[in-house]
């Protein structure tokens, strides 16, 4: 069977770029491997929180593009950057004019759209009536109206090529389809123990998976194969959580532990602190999981930033955590913190005298390792009670990918376009990662990407 187009993943970025193909009056094919009405994917169940690098996607293309280059420090590849960045304006308008409706994000006041209906804010999953949820539905629905497929239950595993273009797409069960382009759009590779332990941390089953366990890494690994090149493996979008989210299911994706940490500090168990926690959770889970061991970590912070975790974040830690049975230690000095908490109490001792110190004196960036203000204000850990939370990484999604151009294009380790194939949404490289773990947004990358990638691909084969 011959499609103008096959598609490998059924989550926002799939689904957009088969729309869009559709639209122009080409035959597109998705190929999803989960299976029911509801298939898992990270797009079902995501929060429906629309940023790109935690801006508002209605601001100027150019400050949006230094808000990803900034993040990433310069990592960034420009073009997609930019491609993205001038393309987000019209991508929410897309998406609008295709049914999704919007809200004010309910804890977030610079202006962060949110798919309506809102979820819960509340521990554990919540999607069945979340307005992602319900706008994948529609862009299935839509894809069938215009004459797309959707075929559920089919795993793709290799690429067919001729005379350098990709041409078809085999199957698990022995399917040749052929097609004039592919799409990656399967997400990322986080659910792969052995990739994430390749690239990403030591100890891989030592990272609380906060995600569907969909993103296997299959689209890379084929990509790969045909010689593709990839960007920034090492980083991945995630958030703390308690280290008991590693059993305990009401424990995850919320509530995340970040705020805490990102307003107290996170050490290890000989008490010292080991990252700056004022670049923020996303950093921060990123420095766990690159520890030797993942499940050594624990914040320590005082009365003041355990009550000001009552107002902050998405889902407040405090009181979420404990009403969900999360773990919270309290003593009424650090020594006695440090002794219930399994730290050593002299090293603790003198992090938090040193911390405190130059905290004071405002000279915070002299610590080692240094603790920034720009995101967050460092505070001293002096009013009593005191309280510690063991710590897990609870990885998301991986930031790294395959290596695109402009055009959603995935290039050769040449930086040479491989004729016929594209990749979109997480799938993607060069948009996110770096020293301090940047994140550009995963509903942008997938809807942004997804558009950029539809058209491009309707425009070569009109």
């Amino acid at each position: 069977m011959r499609y103008d187009v096959v598609i490998i993943g059924a989550g926002f970025a799939g689904l957009t770029v088969a729309n869009h193909v559709a639209l122009a009056g080409l035959r597109p094919l998705v190929l999803e491997t989960g299976t029911g009405e509801f298939y898992p994917c990270n797009s079902r169940v995501s929060t429906g929180a629309i940023h790109l690098a935690f801006r508002s996607p209605d601001e100027p293309a150019s400050e949006l593009f230094e808000s990803i280059l900034s993040g990433t420090d310069g990592s960034a590849r420009e073009d997609i950057a930019w491609a993205l960045a001038a393309n987000a304006k019209s991508t929410i308008d897309w998406m609008r004019q295709e049914g999704c409706e919007f809200m004010q994000h309910p804890r977030r006041s610079w202006g962060m759209p949110m798919m309506m209906p809102g979820r819960e804010m509340r521990a554990g999953l919540d999607w069945e009536n979340s307005g992602p949820n319900l706008f994948l539905g529609t862009l299935t629905e839509k894809l069938r109206q215009r004459g797309g497929e959707l075929r559920l239950g089919t795993r793709v595993i290799e690429l067919q090529m001729e005379h350098g273009s990709v041409s078809g797409v085999i199957t698990e069960d022995g399917q040749e389809l052929q097609t004039t382009a592919v799409v990656i759009a399967d997400g990322g590779f986080q659910a792969d123990r052995d990739l994430i332990g390749q690239y990403i941390t030591r100890a891989p089953n030592k990272l609380r998976q906060r995600n569907t366990e969909t993103g296997r890494g299959d689209g890379l690994r084929m990509a790969i194969r045909v010689g593709a090149d990839t960007v920034s493996l090492d980083k991945f979008y995630g958030h703390v959580l308690s280290r008991e989210a590693m059993t305990e299911e009401n424990l995850w994706p919320y509530p995340q532990l970040d705020i805490v940490c990102a307003k107290g500090i996170v050490v290890t168990p000989d008490g010292c602190r080991f990252a700056d926690e004022g670049f923020g959770g996303i950093y921060l889970t990123n420095e766990i999981a690159a520890l030797a061991d993942p499940l050594s970590a624990t914040a320590v912070f005082d009365r003041t930033v355990w009550e000001d975790a009552r107002e902050t974040d998405i889902v407040p830690p405090n009181p979420s955590l404990t009403e969900n049975g999360g773990t919270l230690l309290e003593a009424a000095s650090l020594n006695e913190l440090a002794q219930i908490s399994g730290i050593d109490p002299d090293g603790l001792a003198a992090t938090v005298s040193g911390y405190n110190d130059l905290v004071r004196s405002g000279n915070s960036s002299a610590l080692l390792p240094a603790r920034t203000t720009q995101m967050y204000p460092a505070y001293p850990i002096e009013h009593s009670p005191f309280f510690a939370i063991p710590l897990c990484a609870g990885i998301t999604v991986t930031s790294g990918g395959l290596a695109v151009d402009k055009n959603a294009q995935v290039l050769d380790k040449n930086g040479v376009p491989i004729a016929g194939l594209y990749a979109a949404g997480s799938a993607v490289g060069g948009l996110e990662g770096g020293p301090r773990a940047g994140y550009v947004g995963g509903l942008m990358k997938a809807f942004g990407i997804g558009r950029i990638a539809g058209r491009a691909i309707a425009e070569s084969l009109a």
